[in-house]
């Protein structure tokens, strides 16, 4: 069940290696030398240890106004980080989103609640807002058109109030199946943002633990890299599968990292404890995360 609540500069080139076959899980790092010298080995889950590859194969290049894991340390640099309080702001979201919310709220940058009656034309606040598809518009995830549907209704009722306007994507959202439709669908939402003078920031979806589900989700950060290169980019996909600057990944697929995830350990502050089909974020880095998000929206509303 959703809970309501009141509400990461560039990140380095991200090297994706292929796993040893059949392993389940692995954890790999870069070679020790650019001509594929000797390479470290990692732990696997069954106690032994899986070779890291010699050989890289790079993903999608990341260009200057994608914000990874270095934005966290950005927006603690910032000088007057209460600029995003001056400007209005709006993002829609499902439960990594409000994951990213209760962060922001605990780090000191709440997001006022925007919900149905914000929709139906209630002004929005200035500064942080955000709300939850479900709360906004009875939307659930799996349903990626209708959300945009929403955020359409949201630029028409609040464009006037609105420097920053952008939205998230769950992970049940992006499919193989209908992918070039929800792109296309996408870019065409985006273009409506920035025809109507307010800024859009760009938040890559979010990965689960089973890699089975990622590809597609993975294909889509690579097509926002490659297709929106003026627009701030807030690369959550990239932060959330890397641990100690090792990336988790299994065959090339990327996965949220054990250590980021809802667990026993560290749940999500309000989205319970995950299956492997589901990727929240523990609590504690949620609220690193969120400083990130924070300095893509202060760039982007600079």
């Amino acid at each position: 069940m959703l809970v309501r609540s009141s509400r990461a500069l560039v990140s380095a080139l991200a090297l994706a290696t292929l796993a040893a076959a059949g392993a389940a899980c692995t954890i790999t790092t870069a070679p020790a030398s650019p001509d594929g010298g000797t390479a470290t080995t990692t732990p696997g889950q069954d106690g032994g240890t899986t070779p890291a590859p010699t050989n890289t194969t790079p993903t999608t290049p990341v260009g200057p106004n994608v914000v990874g894991a270095a934005g966290i340390a950005g927006w603690d640099a910032l000088a007057d980080k209460d600029v995003v309080k001056s400007f209005g702001t709006l993002y829609l979201h499902q439960s990594v989103g409000q994951d990213l919310e209760d962060g922001a709220d605990a780090v000191g940058y709440k997001f006022e609640y925007y919900g149905p009656d914000n929709q139906a034309g209630q002004p929005t606040a200035m500064g942080l807002n955000g709300g939850i598809f479900t709360d906004v518009a009875g939307i659930a995830n799996g349903a990626p058109m209708e959300k945009m549907a929403a955020v359409r209704k949201a630029l028409a009722t609040h464009k006037s109030r609105l420097k920053v306007l952008f939205f998230s994507f769950g992970y049940a959202d992006v499919r193989d199946e209908d992918l070039g439709a929800v792109e296309a669908e996408y870019a065409k939402l985006v273009a409506e943002v920035k025809a109507a003078g307010v800024r859009f920031v760009h938040v890559t979806p979010p990965l689960v633990y089973s890699v089975a589900e990622n590809p597609p989700k993975m294909k889509m950060r690579s097509w926002m890299i490659d297709t929106f290169k003026d627009d701030t980019i807030f690369d959550l996909q990239d932060i959330e599968s890397m641990d100690g600057g090792q990336r988790c990944e299994e065959g090339g697929t990327w996965r949220i990292c054990q250590a980021n995830r809802s667990t026993v350990a560290c749940p999500s502050k309000g989205q319970g404890i995950d299956e492997d089909g589901a990727g929240h974020i523990c609590a504690s880095k949620a609220q690193s995360y969120a400083k990130a998000l924070l300095f893509a929206i202060q760039r982007a509303g600079r």
